[in-house]
C-alpha cells in the first residue's frame, strides 16, 4: 500500500534541490538589458549611455561644421531644429510648451537624441526658471518672517550680491534625482565663465541695504533678478554648441521622464533663509556654542544625580534633531545651542523648532558654521568667492558664517568658559561672593549662576570651581 521509503528519499532530495535552484534563480537580479541606440523605437527607448555609444559629440561638431555657414543668424538649437523640419519649436526662450519633443518619425537616431538634448536642456533651465518664479513671494514672505522671529537691530549692512549668490547655492542643497540633475548643472556651468555668470550672477546688483526692515522687500527685487538671469541662461547654452555639448555630452539629458525641477522653490530657498537667518544671529550678537564628544541627551541619562542642573533632555531627540535647548550632530558627536548673553534665561528651544521646520537645519546652521570657522572662514571677496569652488562645486558651509564658540568643560576659572572664544559678558557661576560687580548675592553670603540656557561648561559637569567668574 505505501512505497519504499527507501526510494521516496531521493525523490525528495531532488524536489528540494529544485526548488531551492528556482528560489536562487529568482533571487538573482535580471542583467540590465543594453539599449539598441540605432532603434530606440521612441522617446521611450532614449537612454544616457548611448550619446557615447553613437559618439553624438563628434557628430555634433562635424554636424555644426557642416552647416553653420548656411545657418545665418540662427545659433545652433534654432538651426539644428529647423533641418529637422521641426523648426516651429522654440527651445531657447522660456514660454511654457513653447518647446515639444521630437518625435523618432524621419529622424535618425543621432539626430533624434541631438534633438530630444535640446528640448530637455530647455525644459530642465525652464523648470528651474519657473521654480524661482514661484518662489518671489516665498522668499520675500520667509525673509520677513525670519527677521521678526530674531528680532535683530535695525541696522545691517547686507550686501544684495551676497543673496544672489546664496540663491544659486540653493541648486546645491535639492535631494533625489532633481538634485542629481541640479549638481550638474552647477558643476558644469562651473566650468564655462560665460554660463557661470548666469547663475551666479554677481555684480549685478551693487547694493548694501542698511535696514533689516528692508530686507524682505530687496529680497523680492534679488529673486526677480535671478529669474531674469535664468532667461538669458538658456539661450546662451542652446545658441552656442560647445555650451550645448558640455551640457549634453554628460548623457544625464538623455533620460525620460526629465528631472522636474519647478517643485523645489522651498528647498531653492534653504541656501537663502539660512544666510539670512545666520546673519540675524551675528546681528543679535548671539553666538552658537558647542560642547565636543559630546551627546546631551546620553549625558542626561547617564549622569542625573552629577549635573549642576537639569538640561530638559533626557528623552531623546525630536525629529529636527532637538532636545530643550540644544540641537545633537550625531555624525560629529557635538552638541550645539544658541547663546543669547542679551537675555540668558531665555532657552533657543522654541526659535530652533521654528527655524528647522521652514528655513534651514541644524546641519546648515550650527555645522555649516563650524566647518566654515574650520576652513578659515568667508573669504575677503564675498559669499560668491567664498562658497563656488573652482571645480565647480558649491561649498554650502559659510551659508552660515556665525561666530562658534566651545565650551571648557574641565575647569571654571575667571573669563575662561570657553577654549576658543573671548569671555562673554554677563556670565556668572557659583563660587563668586557679593560683591561691587554684581556678583553673588548682596550681601556677600553665597555665590551666584547665570549661565545660558543652552550652557554645557565645567559647572554643569561638576568641574572645580578655582575662582570667582563673573563677567562684566
Amino acid at each position: 500500500m505505501f512505497a519504499n521509503p527507501s526510494a521516496i528519499l531521493p525523490v525528495a532530495v531532488l524536489l528540494l534541490a529544485y526548488s531551492q535552484s528556482i528560489t536562487a534563480a529568482a533571487a538573482r537580479p535580471v542583467p540590465r538589458q543594453a539599449p539598441d541606440c540605432q532603434h530606440p523605437g521612441g522617446l521611450g527607448g532614449i537612454d544616457p549611455s548611448c550619446w557615447e555609444t553613437l559618439q553624438l559629440t563628434q557628430y555634433t561638431k562635424d554636424w555644426w561644421a557642416k552647416n553653420s555657414a548656411a545657418c545665418g543668424t540662427r545659433g545652433f538649437a534654432a538651426c539644428f531644429l529647423g533641418k529637422a523640419n521641426m523648426g516651429q519649436n522654440d527651445c531657447t526662450g522660456v514660454k511654457p510648451n513653447a518647446c515639444t519633443p521630437p518625435t523618432a518619425a524621419n529622424l535618425s537616431a543621432q539626430d533624434l537624441y541631438i534633438a530630444y538634448n535640446i528640448y530637455s536642456i530647455n525644459q530642465v533651465f525652464l523648470s528651474l526658471y519657473l521654480a524661482m518664479g514661484n518662489a518671489n513671494t516665498l522668499a520675500s514672505e520667509s525673509v520677513g518672517a525670519i527677521v521678526t522671529l530674531l528680532n535683530p537691530p535695525k541696522q545691517t549692512n547686507i550686501f544684495l550680491n551676497d543673496l544672489l549668490t546664496a540663491l544659486g547655492a540653493g541648486l546645491g542643497i535639492i535631494p533625489g534625482p532633481e538634485g542629481k540633475i541640479a549638481s550638474l548643472i552647477l558643476s558644469t556651468a562651473q566650468q564655462l565663465p560665460g554660463i557661470a555668470k548666469y547663475l551666479f550672477p554677481t555684480g549685478t546688483v551693487n547694493t548694501v541695504v542698511d535696514q533689516w526692515a528692508s530686507i524682505s522687500n530687496e529680497v523680492a527685487t534679488v529673486v526677480k533678478t535671478y529669474q531674469t538671469s535664468l532667461a538669458q541662461l538658456i539661450p546662451a547654452v542652446e545658441n552656442d554648441v560647445t555650451n550645448f555639448l558640455a551640457f549634453a555630452s554628460t548623457g544625464q539629458f538623455s533620460v525620460t521622464p526629465l528631472p522636474d525641477l519647478s517643485n523645489e522653490s522651498d528647498t531653492l530657498l534653504t541656501a537663502l533663509t539660512t544666510f539670512i537667518t545666520a546673519k540675524a544671529l551675528e546681528a543679535n550678537n548671539m553666538v552658537l556654542t558647542r560642547a565636543i564628544d559630546t551627546d546631551i541627551n546620553e549625558l542626561q541619562l547617564n549622569s542625573t544625580d552629577s549635573l549642576a542642573f537639569q538640561t530638559g533632555c533626557g528623552t531623546g531627540y525630536d525629529a529636527a534633531g532637538i532636545c530643550g535647548p540644544y540641537w545633537f550632530d550625531p555624525a560629529a558627536k557635538v552638541t550645539y545651542s544658541i547663546n543669547n548673553y542679551n537675555s540668558m534665561g531665555k532657552s533657543p528651544h522654541d526659535d530652533m523648532e521654528t527655524l528647522f521646520a521652514n528655513w534651514t537645519s541644524g546641519d546648515l546652521l550650527f555645522g555649516g558654521a563650524a566647518r566654515c570657522a574650520a576652513s578659515g572662514g568667508p573669504k575677503a571677496g564675498g559669499l560668491a568667492d567664498t562658497v563656488i569652488g573652482k571645480d565647480g562645486t558649491v561649498v554650502l558651509d559659510c551659508l552660515s558664517s556665525a561666530k562658534v564658540c566651545t565650551w571648557d568643560v574641565n575647569s571654571i576659572e575667571v573669563q575662561h568658559e570657553y577654549t576658543d572664544c573671548a569671555s562673554q559678558p554677563g556670565y556668572v557661576v557659583d563660587g563668586c561672593s557679593g560683591d561691587a560687580n554684581g556678583c553673588g548675592s548682596s550681601d556677600g553670603s553665597t555665590g551666584s549662576v547665570n549661565v545660558p540656557s543652552g550652557y554645557i561648561g565645567g559647572y554643569l559637569l561638576g568641574a572645580p570651581v578655582t575662582d570667582c567668574v563673573c563677567n562684566s
